[in-house]
């Protein structure tokens, strides 16, 4: 039989983010397992440093942080009812801290969303789901949404 007792479930605050976590709060539900919600912001190394900008927002990390944790905890509000439900914001590149989470949190199964693009908006944005589903080292349930 299969046991999970820790379900990863990383949100981009999308719609099909949020198709993918009414799949992960049911699992988490059905199973008794613990649901991490995961949010990642990426760094801020890009035009705004380049161009000496990043002293012009000094609490824009933290702005970033406290709209996170606050859609985070509304996405469990709306979809974790009845679940063991807790959330996680990271800092970094969104395959890394998810890789890493699963790692360190030993989690049992990723459900993620994904978009399902193809050709040449898939090369030009990638997928993460795509590098965690290659990479990971638990299981990884994917669910498309279409808007």
């Amino acid at each position: 039989m299969i046991k999970l007792q820790r379900i990863l479930c990383p949100t981009d605050f999308s719609p099909t983010a949020a198709h993918a976590v009414n799949y992960a709060a049911e699992l988490a539900r059905t199973f008794g397992a613990e649901l991490v919600l995961l949010h990642s912001i990426p760094e801020l190394n890009y035009p705004l440093r380049s161009f000496g900008m990043a002293s012009s927002f000094p609490h824009l990390r933290e702005e970033l942080h406290t709209r996170a944790r606050e859609a985070l905890e509304a996405e469990k509000a709306r979809a974790c009812q009845g679940a063991n439900a807790r959330i996680e914001l990271r800092d970094g590149e969104s395959s890394e801290q998810i890789l890493a989470a699963v790692h360190e949190m030993k989690a049992d199964m990723v459900v993620m969303g994904t978009h399902g693009h193809t050709g040449i908006r898939h090369a030009i944005m990638g997928s993460t789901a795509e590098k965690i589903v290659r990479l990971c080292e638990c299981p990884v349930l994917t669910v498309r949404f279409r808007e």
